[in-house]
């Protein structure tokens, strides 16, 4: 019983804290005129959950701002990682997807 009540728990918690990421980035790419992120993925470790997403900015000026940006976010959480790739396609502009994934201790 004490464990369905913990995974229940720990549930919840693992959902609140991807609703505020998911918010605040998505706060940060509304003020750039970027497209928000629909979802991040979740996975389970043994005391962390990692959240991991991509967002794609195609106006490479505003690159370094969101990534700081992203960065002031995720440091709230735990440890973090950040990384950009250019994208060419033969169909759309070019475009940088930022990806990032963020531990937290629960």
């Amino acid at each position: 019983m004490d464990s369905d009540l913990v995974k229940e728990e720990r549930n919840m918690m693992k959902n609140k804290i991807k609703n505020e990421i998911t918010t605040k980035i998505n706060d940060i790419l509304i003020e750039n005129k970027i497209p928000e992120i629909n979802n991040s993925t979740v996975i389970n470790l043994n005391n962390q959950i990692a959240y991991l997403g991509n967002i794609v900015i195609f106006d490479y000026d505003i690159l370094e701002t969101i990534e700081n940006q992203l960065s002031k976010i995720l440091n709230n959480y735990g440890s973090y990682s950040i990384k950009n790739e250019e994208v060419v396609s033969c169909c759309k502009p070019a475009y940088k997807n930022i990806s990032f994934k963020v531990n937290v201790d629960i």
